[in-house]
């Protein structure tokens, strides 16, 4: 796999492969620019308490998670390109008009709408992308797509960060705003895709709950696939949790100002994005078994200090964080990618992200208590714990069964 300087201008070509590679990039910026991801924690606190903004990521997770796997199946039949655009749409608007009513129950019913949000997009993106290359028989281009659009991703990070503190200081409101116009450009960016031809069926209630049913046997069809999306599932669930949630918390504690903490993310997500695409994706130094056991061990050592750690001297360890999470979806999401069918592709993504919702509901409705019990700090420790307890185990069982 190679990778290249994105071009945009592929969103306007008459070619498939090119076209949706062109419109994925188009979307990878506009749904990257979260002006709001390093205020949200001093914005919820000067409204809410903390156990409420805790439930207000459970809110959202819930929501997701109830609208998943029907997301996926409708994906899978009445296309991807629908329920993608409408995923833009919702959460755009949910975002626009945050800022209107700054309460804990406006907040929670935005919350829903943009789980629901997410989760239209789940799995749409990703399956629609990969079933390009299957139809036009290069399948390997898929990898190499895949990862621009994550660098793209991380570049938008990277620009939000270092914007969304300065704009807070300037507007408390803005980051929101600007955010849910970002989103709704991107609905606008995916109508430039074309939908791939693939095996799919005609739209009726007992066909629609039969692909949920069907999906969700593709996910664990073998003991190998049943391994490798356990793995997904307990590496992703700890590592969004802590990326969506944790990592922020932390970051708010670490460095108090806002400019400076956001300057700082924006560094940090450069740094990550050159480490994981630079070194990671090397396949002389990565080989498949070195892959597995590279998470375990970065996470490991990225979240158990996470009781000890002061200022500045904190920032690496939530830097370890970070990798992981991007490394979850640029190195093992093809892998995954590459145990289902076409047919289930978007449906059994669906349910490993539904399940991923499960460990994030899980981890950040358990925060709702602890953290204001233990702080952050321990939390951060506890994601060490679990890992010791699941990913670990589950990734040298992986590593047998693969090797049978």
């Amino acid at each position: 796999m190679s990778l290249h300087i994105p071009d945009f201008r592929l969103a306007f070509s008459k070619n498939i492969g090119d076209r949706n590679a062109g419109a994925y990039y188009l979307s990878q910026i506009f749904h990257s620019l979260i002006f709001l991801a390093p205020i949200w924690v001093p914005y919820y606190l000067a409204r809410i308490t903390a156990a409420e903004m805790s439930i207000l990521f459970v809110a959202m997770y819930l929501s997701q998670m109830f609208f998943e796997l029907p997301s996926g199946a409708l994906a899978d039949m009445i296309g991807r390109r629908k329920t993608i655009l409408w995923g833009f749409i919702v959460g755009g608007i949910s975002y626009v008009i945050y800022p209107l009513f700054p309460t804990f129950w406006w907040f929670l019913f935005l919350a829903i709408c943009m789980g629901a949000a997410d989760a239209f997009r789940s799995g749409s993106e990703e399956a629609l992308l990969y079933d390009t290359y299957i139809q036009i028989g290069d399948e390997e281009r898929f990898s190499g797509v895949y990862a621009n659009g994550n660098v793209i991703y991380q570049a938008g990070l990277i620009i939000s960060a270092a914007v969304g503190g300065i704009l807070f200081g300037i507007n408390e409101h803005v980051p929101f705003i600007l955010y849910g116009v970002s989103l709704l450009l991107g609905a606008i960016a995916s109508f430039r895709y074309i939908e791939p031809k693939i095996d799919s069926v005609k739209f009726s209630i007992r066909s629609y709950f039969l692909q949920i049913k069907l999906g969700t046997e593709e996910a664990f069809k073998s003991k190998y696939a049943k391994y490798v999306s356990l793995f997904y599932i307990f590496v992703g669930g700890i590592a969004w949790a802590s990326t969506l949630y944790f990592n922020d918390f932390l970051m708010a504690e670490l460095v108090p100002a806002d400019a400076l903490r956001g300057l700082l993310f924006a560094g940090m997500r450069l740094v990550n994005i050159s480490v994981v695409m630079l070194v990671l994706k090397s396949t002389k130094l990565f080989n498949w078994n070195r892959t597995i056991l590279f998470f375990p061990v970065i996470m490991l050592v990225g979240y158990l200090p996470g009781a000890w750690l002061q200022g500045l001297f904190g920032t690496p360890f939530v830097f370890l964080a970070m990798v992981a999470t991007t490394a979850r979806w640029v190195i093992l999401a093809p892998i995954t990618n590459k145990v289902f069918s076409s047919r289930y592709r978007a449906t059994a993504i669906s349910a490993l992200s539904l399940l991923i919702g499960v460990v994030y509901v899980t981890l950040t409705g358990a925060s709702s208590f602890l953290v204001p019990l233990l702080g952050i700090r321990v939390m951060f420790s506890l994601l060490g714990v679990i890992t010791l307890v699941t990913v670990v185990p589950i990734g040298l069982k992986l590593l047998r069964v693969q090797g049978e």
